[in-house]
């Protein structure tokens, strides 16, 4: 039986932030329907009002749940509430929110491949080797060794991409096959390259050598021995979904340097990114780290299998080697999340899209978010 979210340790807490929330939502309707009515007899725009400030209400209402789940552990992974389509319904219904429909989802973006951890710090323009390997099993894995049939070149992107986010050495190409200033300025149109970090993940489609197919499928074997989607790898793709521009850490403010670790939560990658993160030879296995994840016990929403530091080690082998550089990339937490809150007032519908940073205030000991991005679409 699926029990209430907000019934836990830290259940209080959040149920007063889920009444504040639903409080403030009502007034904030209450008002925008009165200044609706005062200036202007548009129903759609009013209706539009109330719509945003129920998808914010379900943003608010994330950073509540994300913030009282860290209080429980340090793993995060697709078997918390925060997670759970379910669970995350029952605390939207516990707003009460007087018109319209709202829906909530969260997903880990430290479960993706973060693209501007190819580069070891910034300004710099160094590898970071261990992304770059990941890289070179992801490119081999999406694209054919027969260049008759699969012109994509994996060196020219690894190559042209590090040359897009590295800085401050537009006289030297990564390789024989990057790409600098002087290439992107040939274009026509031209191109600005950034010399630094991607801001928006369809960057990655500026880059040399990077094309519409970027992630279609190159080995058909694939969709059977990962679980790999082929048929929507094929369709036009969302690099979102795979990739993250986020997680910026290791500040030196001194020295005016930063970083991006670049290390994947296994706890809630897809079998996709999964696949790419496993030694060369091992896709297979991906699917069977996403159903250990996932196995829940007979009759009950409960897991089975607890997702602590090194499970995967119960369901694959790895050579000494072969676990260095797996552990190298990957992490059993997160602080960075994306919430998606969608609100529909008589057929009037507003979504925001919002990344939410998740830190433990180092004074009182407690955790609270903040918003780092904040989108409609």
């Amino acid at each position: 039986m699926m029990r209430n979210p907000i019934k836990n340790n830290r259940g209080v807490a959040l149920f007063m932030t889920l009444a504040l929330i639903s409080v403030l939502t009502a007034v904030a309707l209450e008002v925008g329907r009165r200044a609706g009515k005062a200036a202007s007899r548009s129903g759609v725009a009013l209706e539009l009002f109330q719509a945003r400030q129920a998808a914010w209400s379900g943003i608010q209402l994330a950073m509540a749940i994300l913030a009282a789940d860290a209080e429980k552990n340090d793993i995060d992974s697709l078997q918390e509430d925060w997670a759970s389509p379910g669970k995350l319904a029952m605390a939207v219904a516990a707003l009460e929110m007087p018109s319209g429909t709202l829906t909530l989802s969260i997903t880990d973006e430290l479960g993706k491949i973060q693209v501007n951890a190819l580069v070891d710090a910034y300004p710099g323009n160094a590898f970071n080797e261990n992304q770059r390997q990941l890289w070179e099993r992801m490119l081999d894995l999406l694209i054919s060794g027969d260049k008759f049939q699969d012109d994509r070149d994996p060196a020219e992107i690894i190559n042209s991409l590090k040359d897009w986010l590295d800085s401050g050495d537009d006289d030297a190409v990564t390789g024989v096959s990057g790409a600098e200033a002087d290439y992107y300025e040939s274009l026509d149109p031209p191109v600005h390259c950034a010399n630094g970090p991607l801001t928006i993940p369809d960057e990655l489609y500026l880059v040399k050598g990077v094309s519409d197919n970027f992630l279609h499928w190159g080995k058909a074997e694939l969709e059977s021995e990962s679980g790999a989607n082929l048929e929507q790898m094929d369709a036009p793709l969302d690099l979102g979904q795979f990739f993250s521009v986020h997680g910026m850490a290791d500040i030196d403010e001194k020295k005016g340097r930063f970083s991006f670790p670049g290390t994947i939560n296994i706890n809630t990658a897809g079998v996709e990114v999964l696949s790419f993160m496993l030694p060369s030879g091992m896709e297979d296995e991906a699917s069977a780290l996403v159903d250990f994840r996932m196995e829940q016990e007979p009759d009950s929403d409960g897991f089975i299998n607890a997702l602590d530091k090194g499970w995967y080690e119960q369901v694959i082998q790895l050579s000494g080697k072969e676990k260095q550089a797996f552990e190298n990339i990957v992490t059993y937490s997160s602080h960075l999340f994306k919430a998606t809150a969608i609100a529909d007032v008589n057929g009037h519908k507003v979504t925001l899209n919002s990344i939410i940073k998740r830190k433990k205030q180092e004074k009182t000991g407690t955790w609270s978010c903040s918003i780092l991005e904040l989108s409609d679409k």
